[in-house]
């Protein structure tokens, strides 16, 4: 569980819209390990503080490593064929950005790597805790 004095400011990535923050502490997302504080950034809209929103940054967090059966599912019938089952545990992933414009608007792309299609750069978007999208990028 993430604690305000995780949260390391970016002064690099902040502008004039979003406050950027990178996180001290080791973090999971799909249940991987995410130790190197530059591969997860939370970007939270200025007007929003961090205080108001940390619970939900919390649960967010939960709940990325729990979609493994909805990420399937819809991994699935982008595909058009089914995964293997241990699919969602060899998923590497290398980045996540998540942004959070009020407790009510907030999502994550998280960028990563299967087995499946070895080549390419997955960027799996969510709105909240809904899928929107799965992009190949390579």
């Amino acid at each position: 569980m993430l604690e305000i004095k995780d949260f390391i400011r970016n002064d690099e990535e902040t502008d004039d819209r979003y406050i950027c923050f990178n996180v001290n502490k080791c973090v999971k997302i799909f249940n991987k390990s995410i130790e190197d504080i530059e591969e997860l950034r939370i970007n939270i809209k200025n007007e929003t503080l961090l205080e108001n929103i940390i619970s939900l940054i919390n649960s967010y967090l939960k709940w990325l490593n729990q979609c493994e059966a909805v990420l399937k599912t819809y991994y699935e019938g982008e595909l058009g064929e089914k995964v293997y089952d241990e699919w969602f545990n060899d998923i590497e992933v290398y980045s996540t950005d998540i942004t959070f414009n009020s407790s009510q608007d907030y999502g994550a792309t998280i960028y990563c790597g299967d087995q499946v299609i070895r080549d390419h750069i997955l960027e799996v978007d969510f709105n909240q805790m809904n899928f929107e999208a799965i992009r190949l990028n390579g």
